[in-house]
């Protein structure tokens, strides 16, 4: 699919890997729908990208909030194109705690964030899709989704987390074969050691020791790296039901 003049819709695009991917899309003749629980920031951030931007406040949990913002994405440039969704929480949630067992909604809450957020956007995304023209490939719209390496070997104390983002990872496959046939392509990066917002609440100090086990390079990835892959996805038609990893060959140690 032709990136020039598609739009895309993008939940979590008020920081880092979302950001990159509104700005990288829109650098490359993109409209670009920016999605973030904060509405003020979204719709300033939009402004400073241009006019093939804008920005709609939404928590992507909400049902009624995603259809708001979908609703908005076709007033404004007719349909949707693309879908990529990069909003998520992390956080250390283990079973027992030093305190004793975990509360419970500690748990949902990162679920309903993580999952039951991308689940939200990917669906209501995809009805729109459905409704587009296919081109000479047969397409009609590309989803991509952001796992995190924990997905396939978290470390103790992170397993709500692990369990949410390998949540994403498994809907990967049965999504690209809802759609097969119907042109719509479903991907997700699963994303390491990227250097973004979420580390001024996880510790820099902690990705920092991280990085003695990246094979190369030795450094934190930088969002507009991930920009660049699913921009590719997108670009690349054959790129399906896939779930590639991106994060310099790191594997989490025990």
């Amino acid at each position: 699919m032709d990136i020039k003049g598609k739009t895309v819709i993008v939940g979590g695009a008020t920081s880092g890997l979302g950001l990159a991917v509104a700005h990288y899309f829109a650098d490359r003749g993109a409209n670009v729908v920016l999605v973030g629980r904060r509405g003020e920031l979204a719709a300033k951030l939009a402004t400073e990208i241009g006019d093939r931007a804008l920005g709609v406040g939404a928590d992507i949990a909400n049902a009624k909030h995603v259809a708001a913002a979908i609703k908005a994405a076709v007033d404004r440039f007719g349909t949707i194109h693309v879908n990529v969704n990069t909003a998520g929480i992390q956080g250390f949630v283990p079973l027992v705690g030093p305190n004793g067992p975990t509360n419970v909604a500690e748990f949902a809450q990162m679920w309903n964030i993580n999952v039951v957020g991308t689940f939200n956007v990917m669906s209501q995304a995809a009805a729109v899709m459905l409704e587009n023209e296919p081109d000479e490939d047969g397409e009609r719209g590309v989803i991509i989704n952001t796992s995190s390496d924990a997905g396939e070997e978290s470390t103790a104390g992170m397993l709500g987390y692990a369990a949410t983002k390998a949540a994403l990872i498994g809907m990967t496959l049965p999504a690209a074969r809802e759609f097969a046939g119907r042109g719509i392509r479903v991907n997700t990066i699963v994303a390491g050691g990227f250097d973004t917002p979420i580390l001024d609440v996880t510790g820099r100090d902690a990705a920092a020791d991280q990085i003695q086990f990246f094979a190369n390079p030795r450094r934190l990835g930088r969002p507009d790296e991930f920009a660049a892959l699913a921009a590719h996805i997108v670009e690349n038609g054959f790129f399906n039901a896939a779930n590639p990893r991106l994060d310099a060959g790191y594997r989490i140690p025990l």
